[in-house]
């Protein structure tokens, strides 16, 4: 539905106006569209890169807090590429760790110091103490999984509407008009009946959901950011959570791919939460592929090799030399205390700022604030996923993300909110908010 305040038809004419000036802009990457449409569908790598951006854009190079594209337009990256390059591009650090790894050895199907160091590192930020690497977030959710119904013995997963971990088939089931649906095709037709959906801050009805004790595992972001913009805890949340997958034989996972950001040790710490099971990934190694998850003892016993058979877990380019390299870097020399601290002022004043230009355009929108991320709902804020996916208006975020980008800023993702990397800096605040307000300008009627 339109937002509040906004004009649709005049953000239909700025979204015309915009895109046209972002084509006339780079002919050099619709050269490379057109040749690559005929040995990629879509004419790039994966379909996310076409159904995400109006026109996929191709990148020369990065550096610091924003990248470069073919024919030469600087980004700020506030979507810092879904979260996986909170780090910043280049860091000195992550460069020469993976280089000098890239000497001595990429690939063994054995491990290496650098594992043994990074699940040190976790254990020492997260209440969890044993810790496995895959090679995404979304790998680690799928084992978080396996582990949970091995343990268990039982067979439904329980997500909360508005969710998103990844894109494996339990992960990619929705809740639509009362009903359980797959959100793409190509699942199998049995999947939904593995999901069970229930609403965040909903206590009663995560009460409900629980009662058959049929539930392996409930998994969750601390705060719904993957999917929803974001979606904070209400007071008592987290604790009926945790009290209710106690009761009821549950294993409790906290997904914090997205939201250790906020912290050096997440939201996790952040909430002081009791997880029986993190999981992580995309920053954590920089940007080189990895995933990783923690689980407590009574769990990590069910992938004991001495047992047979144990759950099923792993793949040959798991816990690779390169990625572990990566994760230590990241994790001891870039993705500090300071770091946190920096990264999180930084976001309060975009915060302050769009909280700002909301006002004065007269707006009846609120902001967002979640360490170094922000953003903005059209309206009040949501309590649940419900009331916030109510709350969107496709045109104009594709409108904004076009204007910012012929602004110098690569907006985050649908679903998502801008987001400072470590490398940031106030002008690179100063440059958003300058983008964002004249936006507003432009659509509010």
């Amino acid at each position: 539905m339109p937002a509040p305040g906004i004009d649709p038809a005049r953000v239909g004419e700025v979204h015309d106006h915009e895109l046209r000036r972002l084509v006339e802009g780079r002919p050099r990457t619709l050269a490379l569209l057109e040749r690559a449409r005929a040995h990629m569908p879509n004419g790039v790598p994966m379909a996310w890169m076409a159904t995400d951006n109006d026109v996929p854009v191709y990148v020369e190079r990065g550096e610091g807090a924003g990248f470069t594209d073919v024919d030469g337009h600087r980004y700020l990256d506030v979507n810092v590429a879904d979260m996986s390059m909170f780090c910043g591009y280049g860091h000195p650090e992550i460069v020469e760790a993976v280089a000098r790894r890239a000497r001595e050895g990429t690939q063994f199907l054995l491990a290496t110091r650098e594992a043994v160091e990074v699940a040190e590192e976790l254990a020492g930020r997260y209440p969890v103490p044993f810790w496995q690497f895959t090679l995404s977030a979304s790998q680690a959710n799928v084992e978080a999984i396996r582990v949970a119904r091995a343990a268990t013995g039982r067979e439904v997963v329980l997500l909360f509407d508005g969710h998103y971990h990844g894109h494996f088939d339990e992960g990619l089931i929705d809740l639509q008009d009362g009903q359980l649906v797959p959100a793409q095709r190509g699942l199998a037709k049995a999947t939904p009946g593995k999901i069970r959906i229930a609403q965040f801050n909903d206590v009663e009805g995560l009460r409900r959901a629980l009662a058959p004790r049929d539930v392996a595992i409930v998994l969750t972001e601390p705060a719904l950011t993957n999917n929803l913009h974001l979606l904070m805890p209400q007071p008592g949340w987290h604790e009926a959570l945790r009290a209710l997958t106690r009761a009821t034989g549950t294993v409790l996972a906290i997904d914090e791919t997205h939201t250790h950001v906020v912290g050096h040790g997440g939201a996790t710490r952040r909430f002081d939460l009791e997880p029986d099971i993190v999981t992580i990934g995309k920053s954590i190694a920089g940007g080189v592929p990895l995933g990783a998850y923690g689980m407590i003892e009574p769990l990590a016993s069910e992938i004991d090799a001495r047992r047979a058979p144990f759950a099923a877990t792993g793949g040959t380019l798991f816990g690779n030399p390169l990625s572990m390299a990566a994760a230590r870097a990241a994790l001891t020399r870039v993705l500090t205390p300071a770091a946190y601290e920096h990264t999180g002022a930084l976001g309060a004043r975009l915060a302050d700022g769009i909280e700002t230009a909301i006002r004065d355009a007269g707006l009846p929108w609120t902001a967002q604030r979640f360490g170094p991320r922000s953003g903005h709902w059209y309206g009040p804020e949501p309590k649940t996923g419900q009331e916030a996916l109510e709350l969107r208006d496709r045109l104009l975020t594709w409108t904004q993300r076009l204007w910012m980008a012929n602004r110098g800023v690569w907006e985050a993702l649908p679903g998502a909110g801008p987001t400072l990397a470590v490398p940031a800096s106030a002008a690179d605040v100063e440059r958003y908010l300058d983008a964002y307000t004249s936006f507003l300008r432009a659509v509010a009627s």
